[in-house]
């Protein structure tokens, strides 16, 4: 039970008092979970697009050492294109097939 009315400057530090609870529920409390979201979210991005270099790179050297791919002994010919262009839709390949499943859970 109340002892009594309360004056206008008790009632605006009521009210004050309500909405910075309400605001450090709602905002303050769930950023704290947000730093752990992209620290992982972060090192797990740059972790998996080295590595999608690194294999883009592998899979390009390997194929430029199949002797058609080379260009010969001068090192010019129709073939030196090709390792790109096989590297260039593999590429898109893996592109599209995350892009699908990125925006597959926003489609909800």
């Amino acid at each position: 039970m109340a002892d009594g009315p309360k004056t206008p400057q008790e009632n605006a530090q009521e009210v004050f008092d309500l909405v910075k609870a309400y605001t450090m529920q709602e905002t303050a409390e769930p950023l704290k979970g947000l730093g752990d979201y992209l620290k992982w979210g972060v090192s797990g991005a740059v972790a998996l697009g080295l590595g999608l270099f690194f294999l883009v790179m592998a899979l390009l050297r390997g194929l430029q050492q199949i002797g058609i791919f080379n260009g010969g002994d001068d090192g010019e010919g129709p073939g030196v294109i090709v390792p790109y262009l096989a590297v260039f839709v593999a590429v898109a390949i893996v592109a599209y097939a995350l892009s699908t499943r990125i925006t597959k859970g926003l489609d909800q």
